[in-house]
């Protein structure tokens, strides 16, 4: 008996230090729900003190059950909230698509629009905040680059001409008139890329022959073009004078082959006359023999004969005189026709030389339009279909022997800022220095090309990507301390890398892509850096 009442005692002892645990446990875990509402803190701190005050069992179940009902009228609150947040983002997309947006802007804002049925509510303002800030950035961007530093009134933002309700009808009306028209005239804007194809190939016409005056008019009205619709003038100018080429070229080339068909029709006219000639030659051969035979065989018959010395005697000099007589006409015969020979075929001779002459001119124009079409003409570095070229031969060749091989890619920073402060003159200049210190900077076996813009493209046989980052990186640093002068002052220049090298069963996409997100990121850690990235698993 004793022994089942001290075994009681430890239970009850034991029980009660677990109550203990458990009401310090209440306690600790009530500050975790602190902050939510001002009932929620009341409630918690009334279980806190009755906790401390060592209150009964049912005062904190009381105090737990009171807890518990505040936290479920939250939870109801919330999920309304998020409903009505959700109905409210749902009539902001209805109100934007109701409008008068541009077509670009109204295309993304419907697509938000078709994913929002099953989207999150955050995921949907996020949406619709990504896709206005995007567009009204690149608004700003052009604005910017054509905006007139003599204007000084202030226009109202792009939220506030699509949601301002305080204003009178005639403003409205005004407003939505003068955002309508520079929705129109942004997406008329004749786009940077659009500009700098068009100058590569108005540089592509003058460095041809005879072209540089059409070359400098074309520059002067391309600068005044603002506006997509101004280009058909000179896209037909430009496509006139590369037609105009192109037929001469052709004409040329057609001359030549006519010329060349001439003289290979005499050619074969001399050899048929030759074959002639020989034809003639055995055959008066034939006759000469012939004739010699039956002279002799005169001669023979007199000196047989019963006749006197004195009749011998003539009848052998007769005979003698023809065939001397024969002779001499076969010789003076074949002599004739060498000379005619001979002459025609010092005029072929002639002709043919002038054909080798004309045909090596024309080798060399080739040659020239080759280098002439794989050359950048603001660089004189190869360009973009001069590197696909070269990119094939030295890929096959890593796929072969396995040497290392890397691919690097460097961006002028903020070269558009440039561009847009200096002008494009100056844009050009810094290109030009920038190509010439770079193709200086690199070893004979290596290879750069003027990818597009400001970009370039090197391609560094035997070379793994720590050497080459650290080539790259020497390169950066002069780069950066080049002095290129604007007329007034030196223009600082910075340049960003991103490097990839050839490893596994890369193909030259996979490698580019990684070098270009390698230069992404150089861009993101604030430019003039060098990054590189290496293939997965490597």
């Amino acid at each position: 008996m004793t022994t089942q009442h001290d075994n009681l005692g430890q239970d009850t002892e034991a029980l009660l230090n677990v109550c203990t645990e458990l009401k310090r446990g209440l306690s600790r875990l009530s500050y975790v729900g602190m902050g939510a509402t001002d009932e929620l803190d009341q409630e918690l701190a009334k279980l806190r003190k009755i906790i401390k005050q060592e209150g009964d069992i049912e005062e904190i179940k009381n105090a737990i059950d009171t807890i518990s009902k505040t936290l479920r009228t939250l939870d109801d609150h919330s999920n309304e909230k998020e409903i009505a947040s959700a109905s409210e983002r749902l009539d902001l997309l209805s109100i934007l698509l109701k409008k008068q947006l541009p077509k670009v802007l109204k295309r993304e804002l419907k697509s938000v629009q078709k994913k929002s049925k099953t989207a999150d509510g955050a995921v949907i303002i996020g949406s619709i905040a990504d896709v206005i800030h995007s567009y009204v950035s690149e608004i700003e961007a052009r604005l910017n680059s054509g905006k007139n530093p003599k204007t000084k009134q202030k226009k109202p933002g792009f939220f506030a001409s699509l949601f301002s309700s305080k204003k009178t009808n005639n403003n409205k009306e005004s407003n939505h008139l003068s955002s309508e028209a520079n929705f129109t005239a942004i997406e008329d804007y004749l786009p940077q890329n659009v500009r700098d194809a068009l100058q590569h190939l108005i540089d592509q016409l003058s460095s041809m022959d005879g072209y540089s005056e059409i070359a400098n008019l074309l520059n002067n009205e391309i600068e005044k073009v603002k506006k997509i619709e101004q280009l058909s003038s000179i896209l037909e100018m430009i496509t006139g004078a590369f037609i105009e080429v192109s037929d001469q070229e052709h004409i040329q080339f057609e001359t030549f082959l006519k010329t060349l068909n001439t003289r290979i029709v005499r050619v074969n006219n001399f050899i048929n006359q030759t074959l002639q000639f020989s034809q003639n030659t055995n055959r008066d051969s034939k006759q000469l023999s012939l004739d010699l035979t039956g002279n002799i065989s005169n001669i023979k018959d007199s000196l047989s004969s019963n006749q006197t010395l004195e009749e011998t005697k003539s009848s052998v000099f007769i005979h003698m005189d023809a065939i001397v007589k024969q002779i001499d006409q076969y010789c003076i015969k074949q002599e004739r026709n060498s000379e005619v020979l001979i002459s025609q075929l010092d005029k072929l001779s002639e002709q043919l030389r002038a054909t080798q002459d004309e045909a090596s001119r024309l080798k060399d124009d080739l040659a020239e339009q080759r280098v002439r079409a794989q050359t950048d003409p603001l660089t004189h570095l190869p360009n973009r279909y001069s590197y696909n070229e070269r990119l094939t031969q030295e890929y096959n060749r890593w796929r072969r022997y396995r040497n290392t091989l890397t691919l690097v890619i460097g961006d002028i920073d903020l070269f558009k800022n440039v561009n847009d402060t200096y002008g494009h003159a100056f844009g050009d200049k810094v290109l030009s220095h920038i190509a010439s210190f770079l193709s200086s900077s690199i070893r004979e076996s290596d290879f750069i090309a003027r990818f597009g813009g400001e970009e370039f493209v090197l391609l560094l046989p035997e070379t793994a990507i720590v050497d080459a980052t650290r080539a790259m990186n020497k390169i950066r640093s002069g780069i950066a301390k080049l002095e290129i002068d604007e007329g007034t002052a030196i223009v600082p220049i910075t340049m960003s890398f991103g490097i990839s090298e050839f490893e596994n069963d890369d193909t030259t996409k996979t490698v580019f892509e990684r070098a270009d997100q390698a230069l992404y990121r150089a861009k993101e850690k604030g430019r003039n850096r060098v990054c590189c990235q290496r293939a997965k698993g490597s």
